[in-house]
């Protein structure tokens, strides 16, 4: 059977078809009105010498001897050649020549008519050099570039110092042999390295020569000034901080013990159910647990006690489902905690690279060991709640240092406000801060009301310039389709803000609503904090425009609600243990851990490279915020004008004529006092009116920023 296969695949085999491609000639002229007109053959071993006919190929049968044919590749020692005996190999006389060709191919050698289109000569001209000179200071030497090239006669550039020489020493140049002094007319087309650099050197020294008259003239045009901070500041580097590796895929003894805890005590409850999946993270591990079909997850939320105490934990938290995933997550505390470094969530290309997001921060490591970054232009507003030592503050400094490594002053601002002296103290006299560190309640008020006007003035700004945000705007600057200077983002942060409320609740409320209602778009974001997340301090209508919160561990359900409107954040475990919520999403993670040390390493190289450049000083915070005490009565101008009018000042006539208590009028009186409209108290005599009439009265009113309205209502421009 075999042989009669072969037989047929040989006869199969002896039928193919040889495959030809058909050549298809082309007709001249057909469908077109040119015909093609072959070239010249040019052969590129030959040339133009080839005569335009076919030649048969020319096959060489004598190769010469066999033995000794491949003797040029053998080395020195293996063959003894003299030179005499190489000349016979044709390796060594193969060089291409006219009667070489003849014998090859015998025939004459084609010599191609010259055509008769003769092509015109062009004169060469010499170009002059850039630039002039002064007829006094033209030297009398037979250099070239100084001449105006109308002899004929060559002429050489000498590049040594210029030497005056006598008329009778006037005589036609020699062209020297060496490099030293080269014609220009007969520069050689290659030079070596060394020739080269030595001419470059000379003509370098032969340009500050001629070129010393000219500066002389010429007045020197004013440079640029640089902004202050393109070439003071340094940027932090991210190898500063120290980093620490994590052991997350290990299962160490006590996990694979708690697999078997976990299903024993669903097998004593009847819950059809049993962990498929384990996820160690820095301090919890999150056991996932398949359930069978019909069972209710909240069966499990029900035996939530009995699980940890037969794990013996701490705390426990259970998420029924998992978002994402068909499981139920239980997370339970590690045995052995590791501690997470900021310079290893810090030092990777997912943080730095990120040059379009400058607003990006580092938080921490999720339970499956992944970072966690955020950026704040899109938060865009947070609130940061948490009991005391739960890892509030290390939060808040991690914040702040991402920010410090990726922003110059120009893109980035800071106002800082830590009514506790001690928490934000190491970023002070920094050239980010707008103000220094805000300490007093009053002040932080004051301050927050600048930065509202600020954000109206923005608005302002984008509407005159056709732009929506900051960022349309920064672009229209850069390219020259706005006019005006580059907008820095602004980030306010607010270390603890119920003692803010206790001092100032209706101004820092008003403010805080304003801010985080509109402030988006131009470029002004705030951080809140606080480690009493109750009603009275986080009110509602401040929840209402923050949807970012990062909560930490707090003291009962309610505060979990108040902070996140979800319970989870009374089962956390403390030191940096965090529910992240972005939008609907909360992520359980632990916080970057960031040493003092590092923190003033950040800060001292900030301050050694760059000086601090505030806006206000805390001087002008307190005038200011004395100007709006004083002036935060309706009646004050009214009083003003009844004072100057009658000339006398005293508080019965000012209660009689307005109706009003003592108190009340003896705050007037020392408003209208501190801004020099009457004297001091005097004892029992009447204060001196120190403002005669009424227009002294206005002008005064008028360099203390206000405009009169009808019906003797002011506004406070500040």
């Amino acid at each position: 059977m075999q042989r009669r296969k072969k037989e047929q695949n040989n006869k199969y085999e002896s039928k193919k078809t040889i495959f030809v491609i058909p050549q298809i000639v082309k007709i001249e002229g057909l469908r077109t009105d040119t015909k093609f007109k072959p070239t010249k053959p040019v052969s590129p071993i030959w040339g133009r010498k080839v005569v335009d006919v076919f030649v048969p190929e020319v096959k060489v049968v004598d190769t010469g001897d066999v033995d000794t044919r491949y003797d040029t590749f053998r080395d020195e020692k293996s063959r003894k050649i003299s030179a005499e005996e190489r000349s016979q190999y044709s390796e060594f006389t193969n060089i291409v020549t006219d009667e070489s060709r003849e014998q090859f191919l015998g025939s004459p050698v084609h010599k191609p008519e010259v055509e008769k289109s003769e092509v015109a000569s062009k004169k060469e001209t010499l170009i002059k050099p850039i630039g002039f000179f002064k007829e006094v200071n033209k030297p009398q030497s037979s250099s070239a570039f100084y001449d105006d090239h109308k002899d004929a006669k060559a002429k050489t550039v000498n590049y040594e110092p210029v030497k005056p020489l006598q008329e009778e020493t006037l005589e036609e140049p020699t062209k020297p042999q060496n490099f030293e002094e080269f014609d220009i007319y007969h520069t050689p087309t290659t030079y070596t390295v060394e020739e080269a650099m030595e001419m470059e050197q000379k003509l370098n020294v032969f340009e500050e020569v001629s070129e010393k008259p000219i500066e002389e003239e010429v007045a020197p045009q004013p440079k640029a000034k640089k902004q202050k901070f393109e070439a003071q500041y340094v940027m932090p580097s991210v190898k500063m901080f120290s980093k620490k590796d994590l052991e997350l895929d290990s299962q160490p003894e006590w996990l694979i013990r708690q697999v078997e805890v976990i299903n024993s005590t669903l097998a004593q409850f009847s819950i059809d159910g049993r962990v498929v999946n384990t996820k160690k993270g820095p301090t919890v591990t999150r056991y996932e647990i398949e359930l069978e079909a019909g069972v209710n997850v909240k069966r499990v939320n029900s035996i939530e006690d009995n699980l940890m105490m037969n794990l013996s934990a701490s705390s426990i938290r259970i998420e029924a489902p998992i978002p994402g995933k068909p499981y139920v997550g239980i997370e339970v505390p590690n045995e052995v905690p590791e501690i997470v470094k900021f310079g290893n969530v810090v030092d990777t290309p997912e943080f730095t690279d990120y040059e379009d997001k400058p607003l990006r921060v580092a938080l921490g490591v999720d339970i499956d060991g992944e970072n966690i970054y955020t950026d704040i232009q899109k938060m865009p507003h947070g609130l940061i709640a948490g009991a005391t030592n739960s890892g509030k503050s290390v939060c808040v400094n991690t914040i702040l240092v991402s920010l410090l490594l990726k922003n110059t002053p120009e893109d980035l601002k800071l106002i800082l406000i830590d009514p506790k002296m001690v928490e934000l103290q190491p970023y002070n006299d920094l050239p980010h801060l707008i103000t220094p560190v805000i300490t007093d309640a009053k002040m932080a008020a004051t301050a927050l009301k600048w930065v509202v006007d600020e954000m109206e003035k923005r608005f302002k700004t984008f509407a005159e310039n056709r732009s929506r945000d900051i960022q349309s705007y920064n672009k229209n600057i850069l390219n020259g389709a706005a006019q005006g200077d580059k907008m820095p983002y602004i980030v306010i942060v607010i270390d603890e803000l119920a003692d803010l409320m206790v001092v100032a609740a209706q101004d820092v409320e008003n403010s805080i609503q304003r801010i985080t209602q509109k402030a988006r778009a131009a470029g002004i974001h705030l951080l809140v904090a606080t480690q009493r997340p109750t009603t009275d301090v986080v009110k509602g209508t401040i929840k209402a425009n923050i949807p970012s919160r990062i909560a930490f561990r707090v003291a009962s359900f309610v505060d979990s609600v108040t902070i996140l409107d979800s319970q989870g954040a009374e089962s956390l475990l403390g030191k940096g243990d965090m529910l992240f919520k972005e939008t609907d999403q909360v992520i359980r993670l632990q916080g970057a851990w960031i040493p003092d040390s590092e923190i003033y390493d950040v800060t001292d190289f900030i301050r050694k490279h760059s000086e601090p450049n505030y806006v206000f000083q805390h001087e002008e915070l307190q005038q200011k915020a004395k100007f709006m005490m004083d002036l935060s009565d309706e009646l004050f101008v009214p009083v003003a004008k009844f004072v100057v009018q009658e000339q006398r000042c005293s508080i019965n006539s000012i209660q009689k004529e307005f109706s009003i208590g003592f108190n009340r009028a003896q705050t007037l009186v020392d408003a209208l006092e501190n801004y020099h409209i009457v004297s001091e108290a005097q004892g029992t005599v009447a204060r001196e009116v120190l403002i005669k009439t009424q227009d002294q009265l206005e002008e005064v009113l008028k360099n203390i920023w206000i405009i009169f309205p009808k019906k003797n209502h002011f506004h406070i421009y500040i």
